[in-house]
């Protein structure tokens, strides 16, 4: 029985089935997707292949990695971007203060 392989979306290093980021370049993962169908699922669902199609073939697989889906466009967590608008706001509270 073939097992699947796991491979970061951003720079293609192979990862373990479990990893929450990549090693190599430090891409959050939070989902897995399926090279053949594009199902995007958790790395359990995965532990004998796609459970849609199957695929477990990661010999001839391109390197189609363990992370957000590629539509997204997002590589941060979520949650830096909140915390990223709170600092901001943080500043301009202290730059105006300051400037009273």
């Amino acid at each position: 029985m073939k097992r699947p392989r796991y491979f970061c979306e951003r720079c293609g290093t192979e990862v373990k089935r479990d990893a929450r980021f990549c090693p190599s370049c430090g891409r959050f993962f939070s989902s897995v997707k399926c090279p053949r169908c594009g199902f995007v699922g958790e790395a359990d669902d995965f532990a004998l292949g796609c459970p849609v199609c199957g695929y477990a073939d990661a010999a001839n697989a391109a390197p189609e990695p363990i992370g957000r889906p590629a539509e997204s466009g997002q590589s941060l967590p979520w949650w830096s971007y909140p915390l990223a608008a709170l600092l901001l706001l943080g500043l301009v509270i202290l730059l105006f203060n300051a400037a009273r």
